[in-house]
């Protein structure tokens, strides 16, 4: 027997992802020998076909790759597509970050915790094509966009410096993969793009077509939301005569306070007359004497 001779061919995208897996050969037995076999019955029992057949759909895990978990802009809008459709659109601000959090998993879709991958984020076009630089001023994606996965995550906090109306009305997607280009090329998994954003300075308010009314509130069908209600408002009329109550007691001490004033005028008014009369009088007798 001949050593092992199992060749594994992965059918890779541009984005770097698997689209096809080819076995080509049989584990531990080599391709001539097994033909041999098969042609000779004098020289040995031939390859059955469970034997082939068990190694050739021999089951390869995919290895690592990376999930969006989080993905927080600043407005969802409504627009209609060329078909007439309705459809959300995330839309950021280029003043304002904005939170990308993936997460690091394996082939059976559970988070890898201990691993720890130093990961990218670069700025792509809605179909897939980078961004290009049209000036030195400032890069087109800026915050932070170099951010290790520690404990089978990563958070990215991201600001779009690019507007859509200086790029054709395009819209914006990001992309993470590992800082390591190799990597990147050998596990095609760890390469995610996030959903397409429209990019604007004012966010303004929401559009009309966006607002939804609220729902009618629920019928009352049964007894028993009757005599909730109707409980309700007996306490909403109790709370309501005891701040009425509390108004009358307060009104009727405002008036005492105000009737006490005036006698409390009135008297210092008096007082001031009779001490001027009485001081008249001792001046007359005065001159008198």
């Amino acid at each position: 027997m001949g050593h092992p001779n199992l060749d594994v061919r992965l059918t890779r995208s541009q984005s770097g992802s698997i689209l096809d897996i080819d076995f080509v050969g049989v584990l531990g037995i080599d391709p001539s020998s097994a033909s041999a076999a098969q042609m000779s019955s004098s020289t040995g029992p031939l390859v059955s076909a469970s034997l082939l057949s068990s190694h050739s759909m021999a089951v390869v895990p995919t290895g690592r790759r990376l999930k969006i978990l989080e993905h927080r802009v600043h407005k969802v809008e409504m627009r209609t597509k060329e078909t007439g459709e309705q459809e959300e659109e995330l839309v950021v601000s280029n003043l304002r970050p904005f939170t990308l959090k993936v997460g690091v998993h394996d082939h059976l879709d559970q988070p890898i915790l201990d691993c720890s991958l130093p990961l990218r984020a670069s700025l792509l076009y809605e179909n897939g094509l980078p961004v290009k630089q049209t000036s030195t001023s400032e890069p087109l994606l800026v915050g932070e966009t170099d951010v290790v996965a520690l404990q089978g995550a990563a958070t990215f906090k991201l600001r779009i410096t690019s507007l859509s109306s200086h790029r054709d009305k395009q819209r914006f997607r990001i992309q993470v993969a590992p800082q390591d280009v190799e990597l990147q090329l050998n596990e095609g998994g760890l390469c995610i793009v996030t959903d397409p954003m429209k990019s604007v300075t004012k966010l303004g308010r929401a559009t009309g077509s966006a607002l939804m009314p609220p729902p009618p509130p629920p019928p009352l069908n049964d007894p028993s939301d009757y005599r909730q209600n109707d409980a309700l408002k007996r306490k909403y009329a109790d709370i309501l005569e005891s701040q009425a109550e509390q108004l009358r007691t307060l009104t009727e001490t405002q008036q005492h306070i105000q009737r006490e004033l005036q006698s409390l005028l009135a008297l210092a008014h008096q007082r001031a007359l009779n001490g001027g009369a009485s001081v008249a009088t001792r001046r007359t007798a005065g001159v008198g004497i």
